[in-house]
């Protein structure tokens, strides 16, 4: 057990030192919530009889115990006690675990980083173990082997059912999602390339490409003489730039040969390819990967159709999503390594559904929290702390308890009074410098600006409003409830005043800010809108076949905010519509040969327009967690037709789209289980559902309440 939120800060804090050893840069903008070294835990617990009180710390420089306020002995006697356990570190998480026993009954855990202020205690059933501190690294290592080479020159090599690849592969399902795991650790050979001998010759070159976009070291053995020159990448364009100034990860040293046989492990990368370079002749074998995965025993949704590329998107995005999780919902694994507010509650919209790691979700929200008593010098994004009360629903509705909430209730309120403090007159928030402005994604050649007062962002906050308020009627908070509601329904109104404009049927981006009105149409203040309910249904067919169409660039510059975006496609009823743009754009990557999903799209550029990013030509990351949520959310919400209400959480909703299919089938995870769905183009639909829920089913004109579990045909 330990502080809300600290295993956090001091993942993020671990991210961001790995991440300035290996990438080239990286930075960070805002405050966030700080490392403490001191942690102090409230154990109330009743002894059946006299017994042994045994604990264990992980990292702990000092150690105080009471017992019922005077010093721990070590016994505890028969009745009630309440234990404070006093736990100092020095750059390491102060966590406590108690043993428990048959003499023992722990009723209440709490914690608090002043003694004063006491919160529910956060804790992960993989430490339950004294010799498995939360301090340490936890991933899977997976032995992935070359399944393609790519000769450049003065290369030959004897194979076992081998063959050369000189251009790109296509589209194939990707690792991480197909392959069971087993023991923890285990070894993928990767199609046919099982590469016995490579000889370069003086001045040789070769590609070897392991398909999948991963984090880890390359291992070899070689023998000859000379040095062997190591570049690496995640696109074939990158792996052959020889230009360092250019590297996104620091550049590799070169390795001397002498003779012998040598094994040789190149630093922690994020890599497809690497490419090796022989000063003079050698012999280079058993070549493998040791990527570092986070731990998924079983990826929990599961999807299948009858259209192989729809299930290439759906395994593809899935694999992204697993490559970019590690202790958070990553960014780019290329460029910095590093979790970021939206990208991480964004890729939550898949990650909840297909891995349901809820210590991931709540260190994802624990950061996009501003820190404790916040300021606007802690301002960095304006509008990405808005992101965790949106991240904190869906953590209640997908795990069906209040603990994260308790456990974050101090940061959340101080947050929203913070953020109430910062309104104007009409209730809106602006940006401004020194803060780096509104971010709602990179694809915003139609604005809004990154200053001023846009739209999108109070819409957010009108969010934000309503889900305190819903959060605040959960925990008899009335009067909390009543204050937030009262403020969103006034955002609301006065949303409509200035950025509605009546003619186009839309909300416009904003203020500039200068205070001039940009009057221009993006998308962000729209799939915003639909999403908060804000936006007029009986305009949905207007907005998709009138207002999206027009709106310049739209295709063309597709960023990672995607996955809410997907979500509004699927609420205003455009599946369809949704299913053609992932196609367009995330199919279009993959039939490319590309096996994980980057963070931005630029479909109608140049490879190396597609490739750049911050003016760099290799700046881009090809795996990026949040673009791996849309094809999840295009499968789960709109194929499945799948929903919950909120009011009672336990009542889901199937309404199934086939779009095209002959069938199609998988399982979504509920708190209570999995919804196991069978649909076919015949008519036919088969349902089961878990005990403890009640699931309405729509399909071909019937409809159809299920209330114990069972398999029903529908």
């Amino acid at each position: 057990m330990w502080y809300p939120g600290q295993l956090a800060a001091y993942r993020q804090q671990w991210l961001l030192e790995r991440s300035q050893e290996r990438c080239v840069n990286v930075g960070y903008v805002g405050k966030f919530n700080p490392m403490q070294e001191v942690t102090w835990f409230k154990v109330n617990l009743t002894a059946k009889e006299a017994t042994t009180l045994e604990f264990a710390t992980a990292g702990a420089q000092r150690v105080e115990i009471t017992d019922n306020g005077k010093a721990f002995t070590g016994q505890l006697a028969k009745g009630k006690h309440e234990v404070i356990v006093k736990v100092s570190t020095s750059r390491q998480l102060p966590a406590l675990m108690i043993k428990d026993n048959d003499k023992l009954s722990i009723t209440n855990c709490q914690s608090s980083i002043n003694q004063k202020d006491w919160l529910p205690v956060e804790s992960d059933a993989r430490f339950n173990n004294p010799d498995v501190s939360p301090n340490t690294r936890i991933n899977d290592e997976v032995i992935i082997q070359p399944k393609n080479v790519i000769a450049l020159k003065n290369f030959q090599s004897s194979m076992v059912n081998g063959h050369f690849l000189e251009q790109r592969g296509q589209s194939q399902a990707c690792l991480g999602y197909a392959e069971s795991r087993q023991n923890r650790t285990q070894s993928i050979v990767n199609g046919q390339s099982s590469i016995v001998n490579c000889q370069l010759k003086k001045n040789g070159s070769v590609i070897y490409d392991f398909w999948y976009d991963e984090v880890g070291t390359v291992e070899l053995e070689a023998s000859g003489t000379g040095a062997l020159h190591f570049t690496v990448g995640e696109s074939i364009e990158e792996v052959m730039n020889e230009k360092t100034i250019l590297f996104e990860q620091q550049p590799i040293e070169d390795v001397p040969l002498s003779g012998s046989p040598k094994t040789i492990t190149l630093p922690e990368r994020a890599l497809r390819y690497v490419k090796v370079t022989a000063s003079e002749a050698c012999t280079i074998h058993d070549v493998k990967f040791r990527a570092m995965m986070w731990p998924v025993d079983e990826m929990l949704m599961t999807f299948e159709s009858s259209d192989a590329s729809l299930n290439d998107l759906f395994n593809a995005g899935v694999a992204t999503l697993h490559t970019s999780m590690h202790d958070f919902n990553l960014d780019g694994i290329k460029r910095d390594f590093l979790p970021w507010s939206m990208d991480a509650v964004a890729s939550m919209l898949g990650m909840n559904l297909v891995m349901g790691d809820r210590q991931v979700a709540r260190n994802n929200i624990s950061i996009c929290l501003m820190p404790p008593h916040p300021q606007t010098s802690h301002w960095g994004i304006v509008d990405y702390p808005l992101h965790a009360l949106i991240g904190l629903k869906q953590d209640y509705l997908r795990y069906g308890d209040l603990s994260s909430f308790e456990m974050f209730k101090d940061r959340i309120f101080e947050q929203m009074d913070f953020y109430i403090n910062q309104q104007d007159e009409n209730g809106f928030i602006h940006a401004s410098k020194p803060s780096s402005g509104f971010i709602p994604g990179w694809s915003r050649d139609n604005g809004p600006d990154d200053y001023g007062v846009a739209c999108y962002p109070q819409i957010m906050l009108y969010m934000n409003f309503r889900i305190a308020a819903y959060f605040c009627q959960l925990t008899k908070e009335n009067a909390k409830a009543k204050d937030y509601s009262r403020r969103a329904d006034q955002l609301e109104k006065n949303i409509y005043e200035h950025f509605w404009d009546n003619t186009e049927k839309a909300f416009v981006n904003g203020y500039r800010e200068d205070g001039s009105l940009d009057k221009r149409i993006s998308h962000h203040a729209q799939y915003w809108a639909i999403l908060a309910g804000i936006y007029p249904e009986r305009l949905y067919d207007y907005m998709y076949e009138s207002v999206i169409t027009a709106i310049p660039y739209y295709k063309d510059n597709i960023s990672y905010e995607k996955g809410y975006e997907a979500l509004a496609y699927i609420k205003a009823g455009r599946t369809e519509e949704l299913l053609q743009l992932l196609d367009e754009v995330w199919g279009d990557w993959l039939r490319q040969g590309y096996t994980r999903f980057p963070e931005n799209f630029r479909v109608n550029s140049d490879l190396a327009k597609q490739l750049e990013f911050y003016g760099r030509p290799f700046g881009l990351s090809l795996c990026h967690g949040a673009n791996g949520a849309p094809p999840v959310v295009l499968a789960a919400y709109g194929i499945f037709g799948f929903s919950q209400s909120d009011k009672p959480i336990n009542a889901y909703t199937l309404t199934p789209n086939l779009l095209h299919l002959d069938w199609a089938k998988g399982r979504i995870p509920v708190k209570e289980g999995f919804i196991h769905i069978n649909l076919q183009k015949n008519g036919h639909c088969e349902v089961e559902i878990p005990a403890g829920c009640q699931v309405t089913v729509n399909w071909k004109g019937r409809t159809q309440v299920l209330k114990k579990a069972g398999k029903y045909v529908v």
